[in-house]
């Protein structure tokens, strides 16, 4: 199991300058543990006990307003990190995370982590790396709800999903996985019928094509 672990770790920017006996260091101390679709990995004011790597699958980062409204802040996939800032912080969990799909974590305890950022400066480095395109991400995202209209956030969201987790087919698409509309809609503000009805805009006039699950974004609208 720990093999396993650490060849997983290996794909982790997190952990990506690490050399094989930091690698093994760090599998010896993690866990798996595998979430079903729609379950909850923790919730918005849970005690934040442990760090997420996430080996497969997808998982949603929602918070919730005090009327009730989801808003998803990000939906992150196979290598990216989650739960690290309320460990740094000693504060609660401030916000909810969602499987999409069934998802495999790797798993760090509190104690463990904290000694690793202290013995394998490698992974301290990486992580203000990560924390720092966050933070620019969340500030693109609050000048989209700001200054943008319903369409220019759509169209933002469906290039940085494609970005972040399409794949590149080699024939000028990229193709990904769609959210649900309700998702989507919950990530930009707006309603599930606007963004079924936009989508539909889009793929007549922006090089969009929609099949069942999965979207085709030309690459070049990457760049």
């Amino acid at each position: 199991m720990s093999v396993r672990i650490q060849q997983l770790l290996a794909g982790v920017e997190l952990f990506s300058e690490l050399d094989p006996e930091e690698l093994a260091k760090v599998a010896g101390v993690t866990q798996l543990r595998t979430v079903a679709k729609d379950t909850s990995v923790f919730h918005a004011g849970d005690p934040a006990d442990a760090v997420f790597v996430v080996a497969t699958g997808k998982v949603k980062i929602v918070v919730t307003s005090s009327d009730g409204r989801e808003f998803i802040l990000t939906v992150l996939g196979a290598g990216q990190v989650f739960g690290e800032m309320a460990l740094i912080e000693s504060a609660p969990r401030s916000a909810t995370v969602t499987a999409i799909t069934t998802v495999d974590l790797v798993v760090i305890n509190r104690a463990e982590f904290q000694h690793l950022l202290n013995t394998c400066p490698g992974i301290s480095r990486k992580l203000l790396e990560i924390l720092s395109r966050r933070l620019r991400r969340a500030n693109s995202k609050m000048e989209s709800l700001a200054y943008m209209d319903v369409a220019g956030r759509l169209a933002r969201y469906l290039l940085d999903l494609a970005r972040d987790h399409g794949q590149r087919m080699g024939n000028g698409w990229v193709v990904l996985r769609r959210p649900t509309h309700s998702d989507i809609a919950h990530s930009i503000g707006t309603s599930r019928e606007t963004v079924s009805r936009l989508i539909n805009e889009f793929e007549e006039g922006f090089g969009l094509v929609n099949k069942g699950k999965f979207t085709y974004i030309r690459e070049n609208l990457l760049e």
